[in-house]
């Protein structure tokens, strides 16, 4: 949701958007009952797509924003914001993956 949140940003002149808790989506999909393998793989695929569109991006793309509505009063957020909780929340899942598999 958050790769596709930045690209909204850069294709629009400050777009709104509307948040969605990720658990709430979740649940709307048949992710849980995917098999493992094939949905890593279409993760890193993803993951691939989303550092291709961002690495050429000027520093000043970084700080377009949106209005985000749904979460409360709405509010001013950038790519660069996005961006940065993309790899914290990823991060989380990288030390839980080192956990189940004991590295």
């Amino acid at each position: 949701m958050w790769g596709r949140y930045m690209a909204m940003i850069i294709a629009e002149d400050h777009p709104t958007i509307r948040a969605m808790n990720p658990t709430t989506w979740i649940k709307s999909t048949n992710y849980p009952q995917l098999e493992f393998a094939p949905s890593f793989r279409a993760f890193v695929k993803q993951r691939a797509e989303l550092l291709t569109f961002l690495r050429p991006l000027p520093k000043a793309a970084w700080s377009r924003s949106a209005t985000v509505t749904g979460a409360g009063r709405p509010r001013e957020r950038n790519v660069l914001e996005y961006g940065r909780w993309l790899a914290n929340h990823e991060q989380t899942h990288v030390k839980q993956i080192r956990r189940l598999i004991g590295g």
